[in-house]
């Protein structure tokens, strides 16, 4: 485990804010599907599906989004580059959750593809996709992973800015900035 390309500074920098937008994203899924489940979040009554209806909706979505964390196309962020090159004093915990994360890549890379982002014709295929995410010996491994991912994010955003001081201004560069996760580093930008 580990990096899977070196990435220079510059480019985890900007690799790093596409990675907080999905994370901040993911959360927003996360939040949204157990306010749906647990019935904290409601539908109009006229509306023309049920809460569990919405729910599934939102968890495929939201499995869908979790499973880009470890795609390794050219073109992909892989989570994992982008933290170990800026946060390398936090390397050991970094690869703990890259492991347990990456012990549930084929069932989440097969949901993506066969449900969430890629869904093919193949009913067969979709169903299956969505049974391995729910298997016995896959759940509880993706829960811990999904928990340490979110665990880590949270940590390391408190430190981002000790760890990388050249954000604020990628951000301005990036013209990125405004958007309400990142507009507390405003006021450091002149």
């Amino acid at each position: 485990m580990g990096a899977r390309k070196t990435l220079a500074r510059s480019n985890a920098i900007d690799e790093y804010v596409v990675l907080r937008l999905r994370a901040e994203e993911i959360d927003q899924l996360d939040y949204l599907l157990k306010g749906l489940k647990y019935k904290r979040i409601g539908l109009p009554e006229a509306a023309p599906y049920s809460t569990e209806d919405l729910a599934d909706t939102v968890r495929t979505c939201f499995f869908g989004w979790f499973a880009t964390l470890t795609d390794t196309h050219d073109k992909a962020v892989y989570a994992f580059n982008c933290l170990l090159t800026l946060f390398p004093e936090r390397r050991a915990r970094i690869i703990n959750v890259q492991v347990s994360l990456e012990a549930c890549r084929d069932e989440l890379q097969q949901f993506r593809n066969n449900v969430a982002f890629h869904a093919r014709a193949n009913v067969t295929a979709h169903i299956r996709a969505r049974m391995k995410l729910q298997n016995v010996d896959t759940f509880p491994d993706l829960l811990f992973a999904i928990k340490s991912f979110k665990k880590l994010m949270e940590d390391l955003i408190g430190e981002e800015l000790n760890a990388v001081p050249e954000l604020p201004t990628a951000l301005a560069r990036m013209n990125v900035i405004h958007h309400p996760i990142f507009s507390k580093y405003k006021r450091l930008v002149t």
